[in-house]
């Protein structure tokens, strides 16, 4: 089914930020809703539909630090990008335009250049000749030496995971989304923007870029459906357009670092946890994190 609206017949908690934000009393208030991979979530995610418009109303009702991190890097982006235009903050909610258009859970010829156009877009902001703060690059890279902790019996992931350690330290840092899946992409037929930036920051340009195509392949065992050939255009889109680059091979070498890095994500609880059975999707990600480790090292 994926993602849905579920009308609210109670919106008194939300009538008094719509009114100090946007100066909206009469509205109809629906919770955004997602069944996609027979996981059914509940969002604090609201349309807004007001005489002549329409808005997005988030609560971060439970995650104070996703309000001050989303609210810190909403007000960095130059107007023009391709995020929604926020409206205002306020008592941990944030009200932002409504873009009408679908996510990328299915990507097509089309959304993988329009999505490449839009990282390109972002990283051109946020060149990668600059000097930006590193503490979030700096808390990243902890983390990734703390993953590697569980790589010990992996010889040939060890290594390649060492090498793609080093990397980070070094590698150009832009804003980045953090979570930067499909569905937090919205394509109106002419343009993809990016949305949910509460993991965003500044880091290594490559997190994103892998991240999407990590998760998405062309058979079931994929929760996103992408064929190689839309990762080429999405890659070749990003590149083309970018004003400050790496040489390709830099570029590319580093993308597949982080996508090895996704895969070993999935790998941690077969590795640290021998009682979990190694199926499918342990097969099909420890297959991939092991091609991309022998390319890395020859």
């Amino acid at each position: 089914m994926g993602i849905y609206l579920e009308k609210m017949e109670d919106v008194g908690a939300l009538k008094p930020v719509l009114e100090k934000l946007a100066g909206i009393s009469e509205f109809e208030a629906y919770r955004f809703c997602d069944d996609f991979a027979d996981v059914h979530k509940r969002y604090d995610v609201f349309k807004i539909v007001y005489p002549g418009g329409a808005a997005i109303l988030k609560l971060y009702d439970e995650a104070p630090e996703a309000y001050e991190c989303e609210k810190e890097i909403y007000q960095t982006f130059p107007e023009g990008t391709p995020v929604p235009r926020v409206i205002g903050f306020s008592e941990g909610f944030m009200l932002s335009e409504f873009i009408p258009g679908d996510d990328l859970k299915e990507v097509t010829d089309e959304t993988a250049a329009a999505v490449g156009r839009s990282v390109a877009e972002i990283m051109n902001a946020f060149s990668l000749n600059k000097e930006y703060d590193r503490t979030e690059a700096d808390k990243l890279l902890v983390r990734r030496k703390e993953r590697a902790e569980f790589l010990q019996n992996e010889p040939l992931l060890k290594e390649a995971y060492a090498v793609y350690l080093a990397r980070l330290k070094n590698m150009p840092l832009t804003m980045e989304n953090g979570d930067f899946l499909p569905i937090n992409c919205i394509y109106n037929g002419d343009r993809v923007y990016i949305i949910d930036w509460e993991f965003g920051g500044f880091l290594p340009y490559a997190i994103d870029i892998a991240r999407f195509m990590a998760h998405a392949g062309e058979s079931d065992e994929y929760t996103y459906r992408m064929t190689d050939r839309q990762k080429q255009v999405f890659m070749d889109t990003i590149y083309e357009n970018l004003h400050v680059k790496p040489d390709r091979s830099t570029f590319d070498r580093d993308i597949q670092m982080v996508l090895m890095d996704e895969m070993v994500i999935i790998l941690k609880r077969y590795l640290t946890d021998p009682t979990v059975p190694r199926e499918a999707e342990f097969n099909l990600y420890y297959s991939r994190a092991c091609d991309i480790a022998k390319k890395l090292l020859n």
